[in-house]
């Protein structure tokens, strides 16, 4: 026999109004099925980080809302309504707002909702983060082991990596202000140099900067420096953004193997772009 469902709201209505109820799984089929006619495309992908999310947490009652326009067609919550839809206990009870009277084409009328990105994430939890700061985050989790930078993820690296994070940008200063050649591998420059701290090299990533920062401006000149300058000019100026900024990390670990054998920097670079992974400090800090 055919089940009937009977939603305890009219979608299809002009009343602005908002309110919870408990969603049911058979509710959400019926409402993917018959009030989901306007939408943008479903996408599996988002549907199995939530299922994934609920499975850690639970349904987190979000505020996120189920919106029906005065069609009523749902412009919002078709990947959460299909998680729910999923659910085999026909009983299960979920939390969900629900908001009628929606105008047609909001979204592409209106000015939309700005994205979460990690930083708003780490910021909400800690206001003394700078935008550099969670940007050089994302890069020392981009070269290590382990979880990706999300919004999920944010926070609690943060507070792992804050103070070396600090200590690494202090150390940095300096370099970057005074040379413009490295200004867009930013990130990936603080980045390392945190990872340095963490291993208890920052004064050895502190001084081969400034042997650096005497080379690009002229000040000074070792073999080390000479060779990381030159490589790096040569190597990257057909590259495109991300490549470089894999680049400049691999070099910047392969000339700190180097500087810890001779801090003179009496030393030749000796970069393999094809194998960057033999660096000791590359496999160091992986980990």
């Amino acid at each position: 026999m055919k089940q009937i469902i009977t939603l305890p709201f009219n979608p299809l209505t002009q009343k602005r109004d908002a309110f919870v109820i408990k969603m049911t799984p058979p509710m959400a089929r019926h409402i993917l099925k018959h009030h989901n006619n306007d939408n943008r495309e479903l996408k599996p992908s988002q549907v199995n980080k939530i299922s994934a999310s609920v499975a850690a947490h639970g349904w987190l009652f979000d505020g996120y809302a189920c919106c029906f326009n005065v069609e009523g067609n749902i412009t919002e919550k078709q990947h959460g309504l299909t998680h729910i839809s999923r659910d085999p206990d026909d009983t299960a009870e979920y939390d969900v707002v629900i908001v009628t009277g929606v105008v047609l084409d909001a979204f592409s009328k209106g000015a939309g909702a700005k994205p979460r990105r990690p930083h708003d994430e780490i910021y909400r939890k800690d206001k003394t983060v700078k935008t550099s700061q969670s940007a050089a985050l994302g890069d020392i989790m981009k070269r290590r082991k382990g979880e990706r930078f999300t919004i999920n993820t944010a926070v609690r690296n943060w507070e792992d990596w804050k103070d070396d994070i600090i200590k690494g940008e202090n150390i940095c200063n300096t370099f970057l202000s005074e040379t413009s050649d490295y200004s867009s591998q930013t990130k990936t420059i603080v980045g390392w140099a945190s990872l340095c701290v963490n291993a208890k090299y920052g004064k050895e990533a502190e001084d081969f900067l400034d042997i650096l920062n005497d080379q690009v401006n002229e000040r000074g000149d070792t073999r080390l420096t000479k060779d990381f300058y030159q490589t790096f000019k040569d190597l990257s100026w057909k590259m495109g953004n991300e490549p470089k900024l894999t680049l400049m990390y691999n070099m910047l670990c392969t000339a700190m193997d180097r500087f810890l054998e001779r801090p003179d920097g009496a030393i030749a670079l000796r970069f393999n772009i094809n194998n960057p992974t033999n660096s000791k400090c590359y496999r160091k800090f992986l980990a």
